[in-house]
């Protein structure tokens, strides 16, 4: 009942951002969209720029003008390599993210909407926990963390009861989560079980209390998605039983740091390039839209959104990744991308993979621009000499360590 009565509270808050998606549509019909000059490398910066609010990050200076929190996690490492003030604005949006959800007495959420009140888009994020501790450690930011620990404790407890199965340490298939694509739904799959490794790992790092149900994933993150997705022809499937990979079922493994295997990673991506998911741009969730996937609402008014589209927050992550063992084929990718980004004047959030173009629906806002997540390919443009801003980079301890943090947290 809990539950239930959270997400009716919720609900008028994203109807406000539909709204508001419906009003930036009306206006880009009326006075056109915003159009940044100069080189990729420009346009970027002015979106990044944009993001910025004064007191934390936005995902977009557009119709997702809202904090998100996966958005700027996934996004920080690179934010942090671009500027010491880009590293400065993600650690002072998180304080002010913190903050905000413990004077609402809030759980962390996906998002904080207006009016500074946390939303889950549309469930509990399977996600935001682990990428957000992980990228503060990334940030060093160690002063925030101490501060907070005893709250973000208290998270790490909420998230066992709710993600996690005491019985086998995988994420719960009883129950639905918001996820990086979280406009389907998401149950046990294989970015919901990178991320349990992710914050197994993390708390190992940390030197934190780690839960009993994660004592054994933590000697050995890799387990839990070698042994139950990965395929043998070379890729890792989506959800246990499919038959084919999923986009970001072969990203987030390798862009959490949980699987760091050389060979595992070009067998992946090498898959992901021979079966079309990089075409036209890197890249698609699915080569082909699945709308039995979709909820009624996405596929009446956004239909296609999280499938056969191409996601630019997957795809800069796929080249930096790529750039890591074939530089000269991400090079070509990376040209490609600069292309539109010149031609457009924009980073796009999302590019129709029969046009080239930015993503249109026939009902709300189209395709979001000049997105935080900009900050991955930009980075790799600056940085082409430095190995891909995943979310952890620390060796693993030896697992003779891991264990005894484990006893002393159990």
């Amino acid at each position: 009942m809990a539950r239930m009565a959270w997400r009716l509270i919720q609900r008028p808050m994203v109807a406000a951002a539909y709204a508001l998606n419906v009003g930036v549509r009306a206006r880009r019909a009326l006075v056109r969209r915003r159009r940044r000059h100069g080189s990729a490398p420009e346009i970027i910066r002015a979106g990044l720029e944009d993001c910025w609010d004064e007191t934390h990050y936005r995902a977009s200076p557009g119709h997702f003008r809202q904090f998100w929190t996966r958005d700027l996690s996934f996004s920080a490492p690179s934010l942090a390599r671009l500027s010491p003030t880009h590293r400065d604005r993600a650690i002072r949006s998180f304080d002010w993210a913190i903050r905000t959800w413990e004077r609402r007495r809030s759980h962390i959420t996906t998002t904080i909407h207006y009016f500074d009140q946390p939303v889950d888009v549309f469930d509990y994020g399977v996600d935001c926990l682990p990428l957000m501790l992980a990228a503060l450690r990334r940030l060093g930011a160690e002063e925030l963390l101490e501060e907070h620990r005893p709250w973000l404790e208290g998270e790490v407890r909420h998230y066992m009861s709710e993600v996690v199965d005491p019985a086998t340490g995988m994420v719960r298939s009883d129950r639905k989560y918001s996820a990086h694509r979280d406009t389907v739904i998401n149950r046990c799959n294989a970015f919901g079980n990178s991320m349990v490794a992710l914050l197994a790992m993390s708390l190992v790092d940390l030197e934190w209390d780690l839960p009993k149900p994660m004592q054994a994933l933590a000697a050995a993150p890799q387990s839990i998605l070698l042994d139950h997705f990965w395929d043998e022809r070379g890729f890792f499937v989506d959800t246990i039983g499919d038959d084919s990979p999923s986009g970001e079922g072969n990203i987030w493994p390798f862009w959490t740091g949980v699987i760091t295997d050389d060979g595992v990673l070009r067998k992946a991506l090498g898959e992901l390039e021979e079966r079309g998911y990089a075409d036209p741009y890197p890249l698609k969730y699915e080569v082909t839209r699945r709308p039995e996937l979709e909820p009624w609402f996405v596929r009446t008014f956004m239909p296609d959104y999280q499938g056969a589209t191409v996601w630019t927050s997957l795809g800069s992550m796929y080249l930096q990744l790529l750039h890591s063992f074939d530089p000269v084929q991400a090079r070509v990718e990376m040209d490609r991308y600069v292309a539109w980004i010149e031609r457009d004047g924009t980073f796009w959030e999302v590019i129709d993979d029969e046009t080239g173009r930015a993503y249109r629906s026939n009902f709300l806002a189209p395709s979001d621009e000049g997105m935080l997540w900009s900050a991955i390919f930009l980075d790799l443009l600056e940085n082409p000499g430095e190995p891909p801003a995943i979310m952890r980079v620390s060796p693993p301890p030896p697992v003779s360590e891991v264990v005894e943090a484990a006893s002393d947290g159990a």
